[in-house]
């Protein structure tokens, strides 16, 4: 007898015992993700131009770990054949992949072109298809042009929507045979990371200001990318949408105070890009909050930027399915808010997230809780309208120490577990997902020290940078081919 029926035969005699979904319908799709500024290289050759990361990253002294750069990285550029072959031999059906934006126009502004930089992504295209995998490109994964941005033309001003938007149309224009288009990756970062907290490019301490202002730019240059998408290539097929990161958010307690606390969060943390959109205009809470903390500042209006009722009917709907990023859950706590003197957005949201002593973490001391994933999809199911979903993006990090990485595998059967378990039960509508990432690269602030990938790789030993297939390869492999987990092997993968 299999241990399959056996479970199920045992579970009718049982009380609780509940029975999970474990096959992926055909036309699910799979896919691994990875962005330019993390595998590329090549930072200065073949014409293209610095970004705001390759500056930031070679500050002295330096914001990144261990002085760490992408100068190298994977050397993508120069290995993309041998990656994609990988991924061909891994089974998957989408390769997700960016842009970089200064390979493409050195300065940031339409000319001049680097038609060099434009070859080698139509060439990485070909590649793709040549293994009859779906090209999915984001337009902007973080790496602002250098020039841009000592232009004064960033992600805090308008004049960047106009200059993003001529950007996308090159883009576009020149790649055709691309399958699925996104616009931003993860906002959140952007804004909160990179003009709030200033722990990411471009490095601005802004808190609860100019943040603000980066989410209201970003929602108006996604906006105005999709429209121009629609308006001037109707006869392209591939959808189009924008990438965002949203973690599971759970109440401390079950006070009252932890549970408004914990729905704040949400709509700060995920609320605050994807409300626009599927909604029109910023969630309630948001603006309610942030209004009220502006006048005990004195100050004249929000430093939450106000949508006219034009940009509100411009961005609803911008959307043909939404990027899902997910990795990880908090815990969620109110706190009261008494220090209404100062720009913060912790104390605008008015929550502070911990985490519970039982959960499983990862290297870098994310919370790995499988449950998450279904309840982050099931929320934004409930509370935006039931879009199609693309996880574009789910991953777990390891200390880059042994190739058994079997709490990666535990992270993929457990959420995927879950993941089906959102699709049968819950009917949230979820066509794919990708696994973050392909192989160790550059992870932001932590450098090389933080490892997502299915292939190792030895950054400071191995000038030949040998990609080395960790146990989790074979594992992928397997699940997409069958397309079928145990997820009856535990009956507990709540955690």
């Amino acid at each position: 007898m299999s241990l399959s029926i056996w479970f199920f035969i045992s579970c009718i005699f049982s009380i609780g015992c509940e029975i999970h979904y474990n096959k992926f319908p055909k036309e699910f799709l799979f896919g691994v993700a990875t962005s330019a500024y993390q595998i590329e290289g090549a930072w200065n050759i073949d014409g293209r131009g610095p970004s705001i990361w390759d500056h930031f990253t070679h500050k002295l002294p330096s914001p990144i770990l261990h002085n760490d750069t992408g100068d190298i990285a994977c050397d993508f550029y120069h290995r993309y054949k041998e990656d994609i072959r990988n991924m061909y031999n891994i089974g998957l059906q989408f390769y997700r992949f960016s842009i970089s934006w200064s390979r493409v126009l050195p300065t940031g502004y339409s000319k001049p072109i680097n038609e060099k930089g434009v070859t080698f992504y139509k060439k990485v295209i070909k590649e793709i298809l040549r293994y009859n995998m779906t090209p999915v490109v984001t337009i902007y994964h973080w790496d602002l042009p250098q020039r841009l941005y000592e232009d004064g033309i960033d992600w805090t001003n308008p004049k960047l929507v106009d200059i993003f938007v001529n950007y996308a149309r090159i883009v576009i224009s020149r790649f055709p045979e691309v399958g699925l288009w996104t616009t931003i990756n993860e906002p959140k970062q952007i804004c909160h990371f990179g003009y709030g907290l200033g722990i990411f490019a471009p490095g601005v301490k802004s808190d609860g200001l100019l943040e603000y202002q980066c989410a209201y730019i970003v929602m108006k240059i996604h906006a105005a990318t999709y429209h121009m998408y629609k308006n001037e290539f109707p006869h392209y097929k591939a959808k189009m949408s924008i990438v965002i990161d949203c973690q599971w958010i759970e109440p401390l307690t079950n006070t009252k105070s932890d549970k408004e606390a914990t729905e704040r969060y949400r709509q700060f943390e995920c609320g605050l890009y994807l409300h626009p959109i599927f909604i029109g205009d910023w969630p309630k809470i948001v603006k309610d909050r942030i209004s009220e903390r502006s006048k005990s500042q004195n100050l004249t209006k929000s430093r939450l930027p106000t949508f006219t009722q034009e940009e509100i009917a411009f961005i609803k709907g911008t959307q043909d399915y939404l990027g899902l990023n997910h990795y990880y859950t908090f815990l969620v706590s109110n706190i009261a808010a008494n220090e209404k003197g100062f720009s913060n957005y912790e104390y605008d949201m008015g929550a502070i997230n911990s985490e519970s002593p039982n959960w499983k973490l990862d290297a870098n001391l994310r919370i790995m809780s499988p449950r998450g994933i279904r309840r982050t999809l099931k929320w934004i199911k409930d509370k935006y309208n039931n879009p199609d979903i693309l996880i574009t993006e789910m991953g777990v990090s390891d200390n880059g120490k042994s190739l058994q990485d079997d709490h990666r595998i535990e992270f993929y059967r457990t959420y995927s577990c879950n993941i089906l378990d959102a699709m049968y039960i819950d009917k949230v509508k979820v066509v794919g997902l990708a696994a973050w990432s392909l192989m160790d690269n550059f992870e932001w602030a932590l450098g090389y020290k933080s490892r997502f990938g299915l292939y190792y790789i030895d950054f400071r030993n191995d000038p030949s940078l040998k990609r080395v297939p960790k146990k989790s390869v074979q594992f992928y492999r397997q699940m997409i081919k069958s397309r079928e987990l145990n997820c009856n092997i535990s009956g507990n993968y709540f955690y």
